[in-house]
């Protein structure tokens, strides 16, 4: 894979951007330094392997493909919606919320910056209780979902429910680039800093 940098502009054609993307669910920064919210941008064709919990409000933007939003502990509402273009969702500091794409979704995601605490789930396929959580703060998050999807495929103690016994199969990340995106934002963060 060539070696990419990202590139920080004040305004952005984010369908010429989004062809530059590494793989599903990059979400890596695309407006200037500072910015807040900062938008984040994804190209996907996969689905999300795990249910994301921020303890920010975030915002959703759908920009190209049909996809589906899943939800999880929510008090009321819908448990899914389904995304078209133009479609924005906001999405709620707390609630667990899972991306399943139906081809290929161009996508903005409005995030604090700097990122606070996230954690990503799984959930049991059979009860709906949840299976395994991983918590973190950091800089960089797809550095820790990456290892929180490996750590969940590697143990299949995570993988097991504790309300029913179900063990989940292991996940399969497709085409996501995680570790790339990750070391462009600390290769971009570390020349910042000289």
């Amino acid at each position: 894979m060539p070696e990419q940098r990202l590139e920080r502009k004040k305004t952005s054609n984010v369908f010429r951007e989004a062809q530059r993307t590494w793989g599903s669910f990059d979400d890596f920064p695309i407006g200037q330094l500072g910015l807040d919210p900062m938008p984040h941008l994804s190209r996907s064709r996969t689905a999300q392997p795990f249910y994301l919990v921020t303890e920010l409000d975030e915002v959703l933007v759908q920009m190209a493909g049909t996809a589906e939003i899943q939800f999880r502990e929510l008090e009321s509402g819908p448990s899914t919606m389904c995304l078209s273009p133009g479609d924005t969702v906001y999405l709620p500091a707390g609630i667990p919320s899972r991306i399943v794409p139906q081809g290929e979704v161009i996508q903005i995601r409005l995030k604090g910056q700097p990122p606070l605490r996230e954690a990503v789930a799984w959930y049991c396929n059979s009860c709906g209780e949840l299976v395994h959580a991983h918590e973190f703060t950091d800089r960089v998050p797809q550095r820790q979902y990456w290892q929180s999807v490996h750590a969940f495929n590697a143990d299949p103690n995570l993988r097991t429910c504790g309300a029913c016994g179900e063990v989940h199969p292991t996940i399969d990340v497709g085409d996501i680039a995680w570790p790339q995106v990750a070391e462009a934002l600390e290769a971009e963060a570390a020349e910042l800093a000289r």
